[in-house]
Order: structure tokens, then sequence, then C-alpha cells
């Protein structure tokens, strides 16, 4: 069994780029990610001078609120650890990004509804790049356990659709003619609070890291200090192992009407990005 923790990076009214991260484990590493990370968390904890209720990116990032009283040193490092921390525990990354440029210019019309919705157009995304993923292994019994952070307004719509997902979808991941649907995904989606959960936050900081690529590498916003690009290379260098592009649907060699619309939608460096590539 495996289970997959999500959470996204933009807002759809001041950023430029849409990016949700999934981190895919065993259930079995599982109790012991969670135990490290509580260890980490404390440590961190003792940096910060109020009462350290859970971990905000940008914040840490940028040195926001109490994290203004934090070393910036302390603050880079602790973005660089959490990306060597998640290749140590072996942990999968599933990144779904969307140029919202290009999400209002690409062609809707023959698309399901869910797909008119930045936020469950990328949630769906990560359950189809699980899907490619878990059912490629050899003698898988990797059923896999969603979990979103959580979002009141879209997550029963992303239940409803993991439940009975539009056939537009069965081509992106090859679905069998006797294959039942999104058959590596449990049921449902679920939702998790953030604070609720260690694995969700560091999705955070993913998330974060990956959009920040996108904004400061294709021209759209400004290094925040000088430096923090090189920064975000370090972080994406050291987990670009862990990234599965393979499941992300981009080959050029999906032709099918999903995976078109997902490349469209894409950021230009997006493709290059799963492929190890730091511009």
């Amino acid at each position: 069994m495996k289970v997959c923790y999500v959470d996204e990076s933009g807002d759809a009214s001041s950023d430029s780029y849409f990016v949700m991260v999934g981190i895919l484990t065993d259930a079995v590493r599982l109790n012991k990610t969670s135990r490290e990370f509580a260890q980490k968390f404390r440590e961190i904890a003792s940096l910060f001078p109020e009462d350290l209720k859970e971990l905000k990116s940008s914040r840490i990032l940028y040195g926001k609120g109490g994290w203004r009283q934090v070393d910036a040193e302390e603050r880079k490092h602790i973005f660089l650890d959490f990306c060597s921390w998640i290749v140590e525990r072996k942990h999968d990354l599933l990144v779904s990004a969307i140029d919202q440029k290009n999400f209002r210019a690409a062609d809707s019309k023959s698309l399901p509804d869910c797909c008119k919705d930045m936020w469950l157009a990328a949630a769906l995304n990560i359950a189809l790049q699980v899907q490619i993923k878990n059912q490629s292994l050899s003698g898988n019994k990797g059923h896999t356990f969603l979990f979103y952070d959580d979002n009141k307004l879209k997550v029963g719509t992303l239940c409803e659709l993991l439940w009975s997902p539009p056939s537009w979808c069965d081509a992106y991941y090859g679905r069998g003619r006797k294959q039942a649907a999104l058959d590596q995904i449990i049921d449902t989606a679920f939702a998790i609070k953030s604070h609720h959960s260690g694995v969700v936050q560091v999705a955070d900081i993913f998330a974060f890291i990956f959009r920040r690529f996108f904004e400061i590498g294709e021209g759209e916003k400004s290094q925040q200090w000088d430096g923090e690009l090189d920064l975000i290379k370090r972080c994406l260098a050291l987990m670009k192992d862990r990234i599965h592009g393979n499941a992300s649907g981009m080959k050029s060699a999906n032709k099918c009407a999903a995976a078109n619309w997902y490349r469209a939608i894409a950021p230009t460096t997006y493709a290059g990005l799963l492929k190890g590539q730091l511009l």
C-alpha cells in the first residue's frame, strides 16, 4: 500500500504559475518519516521566537513574521535539509505545473468541466501520475491513498471526480480494455489539514520551490534577494533523482487529448525540469 500527500503553491489572482506536488511513499516507510519530521520540526521550532504551529514556505524563505528573527542562513538550510531528507527517505515526487497564461489560452471546449478549474486540473493530474507510476510496478499491490491539503470548496468535487473519472483520462495512462478506471487509487481522495501532517508541510515547501523556479527562470518575477535562484537550483539538484518525469504524461509520444492539453498549459521549462534540466 502507498500514500501520497499533496499540497500546492500559487494564487490564481496574483501568481503566474500554479504548482502542485505529491510526495509518494510506501506505507511501511511512513512511520519513520513521521518520526523524523517531528524531530526536525522540534529543532526548527527551537529557532523560532514564537509558538510554531506549522511550516509555511514563503514565510520561512523571506523572513516574514517571527521568521525575521531567524538568521537567513538558517532559513536557507531548512529548505536544503528537507530536499536532502526526502531523497534519503527514498520518497518519490510527482509534480503538476500550470502556466496561467497558457491555461487561459488553451482550447477547453472538449474538456471535462473539472479541467476548467486549475486546482482540480492539477489535483487530477497528480492522481493520473500516481496511476501511471504504480501500475507499471512489477507485482505491485500498491493501491494508493491520496491526501490533499484541505480545500473545502473543491475537495468534494475531486472525490466525485476520482470515484467516477471522465473517459477523457483513459488514454493518458493507457487504460486496458478490462482495467477499472484509476485502479491504483483507493476509493477516493481525502482532505487533511496541513498542521496535522508533516509530509503535507514538506510538500508545500517543495511546491513553492518549483513555483519560484518557474517564476524567476521564465522571467515572470524577480529574485527577492541576490542568489535566490541559485538556492532554488541547489534544492532542485538535490531532489532531481526523486522527481518522476515518466509519470507526468509529458512525453511527446503520448498524443491523447489529455496529455496534449496538460502539455499545452505547462510552463515552458516544465518538461525540461522533469528531465533534470535546471536552465
